[in-house]
């Protein structure tokens, strides 16, 4: 096997061949939402009420990206919005009993698929790639990012 050294590359590909791992592991299961609303969820449940902007920050996603996301969570009943009482501009965005049902089905999935992943690794393998993956937090913060959250930072009981 040839080792490719275009890191980018080898990332970005990572990421989608996950992204589209995890949102097929959550439909075989019978979720209803993709890794992108599951996200949105897990953040609401840790905070309800958080504001479209506070989401987007911390998602690293445009706005009007996650106005689409939050659209197909409201109309699916996980997710409702309430306009802001002291900005009219802002909603604030609260997770419903069915988006907290659906982020515990979604939890399982991903601890399963977070196993998978280390399956084949050494313990100090898996420890050296979380400290790259860690690596990337440090060099190339969001700036403009009010919270600048890491995934591990942000500790998500489900992964």
């Amino acid at each position: 096997m040839i080792m490719d050294n275009r890191l980018i590359f080898l990332i970005f590909s990572a990421q989608q061949k996950l992204r589209i791992y995890l949102n097929n592991a959550l439909s075989a299961a019978g979720g209803r939402v993709t890794v992108a609303q599951v996200g949105i969820l897990f953040l609401l449940k840790q905070k309800d009420g958080r504001t479209m902007t506070e989401l987007s920050q911390i998602l690293g996603i445009d706005n009007s990206t996650m106005t689409g996301l939050t659209d197909r969570l409201e109309k699916a009943g996980f997710a409702k919005r309430q306009a802001s009482t002291g900005d009219r501009r802002a909603s604030h965005i609260h997770i419903t009993s069915e988006g907290l049902a659906e982020v515990e089905g979604a939890k399982r999935v991903i601890r399963q698929v977070n196993e998978e992943i280390k399956t084949g690794f050494s313990e100090e393998e898996i420890e050296a790639f979380k400290r790259v993956l860690n690596g990337f937090f440090d060099k190339f913060q969001r700036s403009g990012n009010a919270k600048n959250q890491s995934p591990a930072s942000m500790s998500s009981p489900a992964t």
